[in-house]
């Protein structure tokens, strides 16, 4: 029996269906249906309206939109069961699944046999005047340096679109030095400690962030709880070291480097700032980060924990 699969056009650099191909053959019981972001929301939203069962075609961003814009509210996340085929430049959600398959390095998940409820983050947070919004992600969040970066990395046309459609790992490479140039820390209040200035504050559900970097520590996708890292902020040589042993180990320890799990945190800022979320971006200076356990049906069956 055949089944729609939604892909959405912007992936991968505005080359998902190079990714497609590669993971097709596999997959022949899914017909592709291929369109802008905004158009495929319209697309998905009228599928759910009578299918129990989705199945996405992008990145983490695709991932995050679906949850944001095509699920409405509590009901869609009970009720609809979804499937992902990773065709982004990073995938960090679909690697971190252990049960996720692969076909020419392409991830997915699309057996609708199976099923396991895994959890997802939920951010609260206030724009500088005072409206307030609530946003769920899959994968990661940040704020800071790395939220800087996927700022840049978003930025259609010119040499970073260039390199995404061939390498990621060269595209991440290329804003990292960018970032660089550019970023200037905020300070930040972290739940009840003193305000100071943060090169980088993340949140992690899955372990995978960006490329191939990742932290191992053992935390699951059904744990309730997420990885917070903080680093603080101590000059451009200080970014470099940093960069350079996560690069090498993927990890950084020091005493300017605090990692902790909790089932939620506040962060404010002294002025608005990016906040990432699967590498998508908005502006806010009040922030609620919490874990929500087991909100999400997907396409495969993890181990019990």
């Amino acid at each position: 029996m055949t089944s729609k699969i939604f892909i959405n056009q912007g992936s991968f650099g505005q080359n998902s269906i190079y990714k497609w191909n590669k993971v097709a053959t596999a997959l022949p019981d899914l017909e592709p249906v291929v369109l802008p972001a905004d158009e495929l929301t319209q697309k998905m939203r009228s599928h759910i309206q009578t299918n129990n069962s989705i199945i996405i075609g992008g990145g983490d961003g695709t991932i995050h939109h679906t949850l944001n814009s095509v699920f409405q509210n509590d009901f869609d996340f009970h009720r609809v069961r979804l499937g992902i085929v990773g065709l982004g430049s990073s995938c960090s959600f679909l690697k971190s699944i252990p049960s996720a398959k692969k076909k020419n390095s392409v991830p997915y998940i699309t057996d609708r046999t199976s099923e396991s409820s895994v959890d997802v983050g939920k951010v609260f947070f206030k724009t500088e005047d005072g409206t307030q919004h609530t946003k769920y992600f899959v994968a990661n969040g940040s704020i800071g340096f790395l939220a800087l970066g996927n700022q840049l990395f978003n930025q259609k046309g010119g040499l970073t679109q260039w390199l995404k459609s061939f390498s990621t790992e060269a595209a991440n490479n290329y804003i990292f030095v960018k970032s660089l140039f550019k970023y200037t820390p905020a300070r930040a209040t972290v739940a009840d400690t003193v305000e100071k200035k943060y090169l980088n504050i993340q949140f992690l559900k899955a372990k995978h962030y960006t490329g191939e970097y990742f932290f191992e520590r053992g935390n699951s996708l059904q744990s309730g709880l997420l990885d917070f890292h903080l680093f603080d902020d101590l000059g451009p040589l200080h970014t470099l070291k940093v960069f350079y042993n996560l690069t090498l180990k993927n990890e950084f320890k020091s005493p300017t480097h605090i990692e902790f799990k909790d089932k939620s945190i506040t962060i404010k800022t002294d002025q608005s700032v990016p906040l990432e979320l699967d590498g998508e971006i908005y502006q806010g200076k009040e922030f609620l980060i919490e874990c929500v356990p087991r909100k999400l049906r997907l396409m495969t069956e993890l181990e019990k924990v």
